[in-house]
């Protein structure tokens, strides 16, 4: 399949601003009202929210604030697609991801011959044009860290035996200087306190490291990014915190539908 080598952003002056000063602007912003107390283990992976970032960004800040300035060289960033079904992950195959805050270089799956698994993994720019999920993510790194790369995967609809293997795969390239972001907002379009409740049983899941129940009860959008690195945890031993839990009717006011947004880390 035909690679496209740069990936524009798409969703500049929709998700987030399209002028760079009102962008870092309004990051600044998140990352100061962030109050993250410092971990003592070295952070391996974080859960972010993906919503337009009047409503979800002072969520992710508490996500960013926790890794900026620290020195990770390779970020895989790992979430759903919402336009288009298929199994295993799928790498956009980009040497760029554009933003308003400049270019970032991206690895491709030729950069990781580790990977070479063509029933899990495969390359397909098609599937990334259209989604936000990643995207929305990139300026966050831009303003927290340096000299890092990106590594972006979409996640399909994948059985608990395939989120195993594909931990197991992506593993083989962690390493000291890489982080691990997966993108996912939580549930959907309930009342109010009906998604604090369905929200809590989410979390409690993933804070438990119980897969299986994360994967009977859990509501997220990006669920089987999640469950990967639940999986991942479990091969490496990795804790969960829980930084931030918020939803679109804490953020915007309106409570009859609401979305939910948390920010976690694991180390």
């Amino acid at each position: 399949m035909e690679l496209t080598l740069k990936r524009e952003a798409h969703f500049a002056g929709s998700f987030y601003p399209e002028e760079p000063a009102l962008l870092e602007g309004l990051i600044k912003k998140f990352l100061a009202q962030a109050t993250v107390k410092k971990i003592k283990k070295t952070p391996k992976a974080l859960i972010a929210p993906h919503a337009g970032y009047l409503y979800s960004g002072p969520v992710a800040g508490y996500a960013y604030k926790l890794i900026k300035e620290l020195d990770f060289k390779k970020i895989i960033l790992l979430g759903p697609s919402h336009h288009f079904p298929f199994k295993g992950l799928i790498s956009g195959g980009f040497k760029i991801w554009q933003t308003p805050l400049g270019p970032v270089e991206s690895f491709t799956l030729n950069d990781f011959p580790a990977l070479k698994d063509k029933a899990l993994i495969s390359e397909a720019s098609k599937i990334h044009e259209p989604e936000h999920c990643l995207e929305v993510q990139i300026p966050f790194l831009q303003m927290t860290l340096h000299d890092f790369k990106i590594f972006p995967l979409l996640s399909g609809q994948n059985e608990i035996k395939e989120i195993k293997d594909m931990a197991i795969l992506l593993n083989k390239i962690m390493d000291e200087k890489t982080l691990l972001i997966v993108s996912s907002d939580l549930s959907h379009y309930y009342p109010y306190d009906e998604a604090q409740r369905l929200d809590k049983v989410t979390l409690d899941a993933i804070l438990a490291n119980d897969l299986l129940r994360f994967d009977k009860f859990g509501e997220a959008c990006g669920k089987t990014a999640i469950e990967i690195l639940m999986a991942l945890a479990q091969i490496n031993h990795w804790e969960s915190t829980l930084l931030s839990y918020l939803n679109s009717g804490d953020t915007s006011g309106e409570k009859s539908q609401v979305v939910g947004y948390a920010s976690l880390v694991f180390s």
